[in-house]
């Protein structure tokens, strides 16, 4: 018997083939858009130059300064107990000041030399368990604990920190699961190539066990075998918030953690900020910033006439899961802008000092900055943030 065929069945079929192939298509497609953001524009893009009227602004106000008749050269900040003091070192003579969290200066201990609680170099602070401050030389690659108590502060004891040939120790962090260092290696002695490795230390900060690399900061040449930190080159920035430690590039918005105590990395981009080209304005202030390294090294001069880009950040600090991001500002205006995010609800909003101000730090709902005046003094301006809207 003869079969007969049925075209509309036939087109029936093709069509529901189409429409699978369709389907499969746009799934696939909204799963690729979900996993980059960037492309569907889910990550706000911002513009450095354009950051007031695009983001809510937060409003920050003077409320006190550091008093203290013979604190002289601030340097470095950093919380004592959730912020109930203040630490900072005075780099004219080499000594480390505690304030409350007003301003009140309490104590200082150190100077210069060589001796127990003393130091010869720039000091790195930081705030470990159990009332205990430590003051790392990067000179004398050492490291004093002091003691916190009362408002006192005690010299308790030193550690010296012996390192490989090539690498310093930039920074170390005291914590419940065990001591951690930032450690710089120079990758080629001839260019200046470097890495930052976060390092797992012993007890008495010896390196035991690397946990992972972070990109070094671009170099400017002096001479052959002779290298600076490029003035507005890529930079990394990194600070440490509990059991997570934070980093970022200085031309990128990206924040990378670690946590300490689980091993667990993670990355989020809660916002994006548009590549800075540099203007003629920029680049005379730019020029004007370098202009006493050109001095002595006047062949640093097209170094810094070849430069396109500037960085997006200068500083970088986390304290209760709230991040500060401080805009890079080439010229001299008496202004420093901040991005601040909320980690856990992703609100971002930003802050505009009517100071010029740099070693930002938080403690307590306030925030903390040295400022460089026109007479050459400086002084750590206290600020008192508003609460952000809800």
């Amino acid at each position: 018997m003869e079969k007969t065929r049925n075209p509309q069945g036939g087109e029936q079929i093709f069509h529901r083939f189409c429409l699978i192939v369709l389907t499969a298509t746009l799934l696939l497609s909204c799963n690729g858009e979900k996993g980059s953001p960037d492309e569907t524009g889910s990550i706000p893009l911002y513009s450095v130059d354009h950051l007031a009227s695009t983001l809510p602004e937060l409003a920050a106000e003077p409320v006190g300064i550091f008093d203290s008749p013979d604190f002289m050269g601030p340097y470095y900040l950093e919380p004592v107990s959730g912020g109930r003091y203040i630490a900072s070192t005075d780099r004219t003579e080499n000594q480390v000041h505690l304030f409350d969290e007003t301003g009140t200066h309490l104590a200082k201990a150190g100077g210069n030399g060589r001796g127990p609680g003393e130091f010869m170099g720039a000091i790195q602070l930081h705030a470990g368990p159990n009332q205990y401050l430590y003051a790392l030389d990067l000179r004398l690659h050492r490291i004093t604990r002091f003691r916190v108590h009362q408002g006192e502060l005690m010299y308790d004891t030193s550690f010296y920190v012996n390192l490989e040939p090539g690498t310093w120790l930039h920074n170390i962090y005291v914590t419940p699961w065990g001591n951690f260092g930032v450690i710089r290696s120079i990758v080629d002695y001839s260019s200046g190539e470097e890495v930052y490795h976060l390092y797992k230390l012993d007890a008495s900060f010896i390196q035991t066990e690397p946990l992972f690399e972070m990109p070094g900061n671009e170099k400017m040449s002096l001479s052959e075998w002779s290298h600076v930190d490029h003035i507005v080159g890529q930079k990394t920035l990194w600070d440490l918030d509990g059991e997570w430690f934070y980093y970022i590039t200085s031309h990128n918005a990206t924040i990378n953690r670690y946590n300490l105590r689980t091993g667990e990395t993670s990355f989020e981009t809660f916002f994006d900020l548009a590549e800075r080209e540099i203007t003629p304005e920029n680049r005379g202030h730019l020029m004007e910033l370098a202009s006493n390294i050109m001095t002595r090294f006047p062949s640093l001069r097209k170094t810094m006439e070849s430069v396109t880009l500037l960085p997006l950040f200068s500083e970088f600090v986390v304290h209760d899961n709230i991040l500060y991001l401080t805009i890079f500002n080439p010229s001299k205006d008496e202004r420093t802008e901040i991005i601040r995010i909320e980690e856990e609800t992703g609100n971002v909003h930003y802050i505009d000092l009517p100071l010029k101000l740099w070693r930002i730090q938080a403690g307590n709902g306030l925030l903390y900055g040295i400022e460089n005046r026109e007479n050459g003094d400086e002084a750590v301006q206290i600020l008192n943030l508003e609460d952000p809207p809800i």
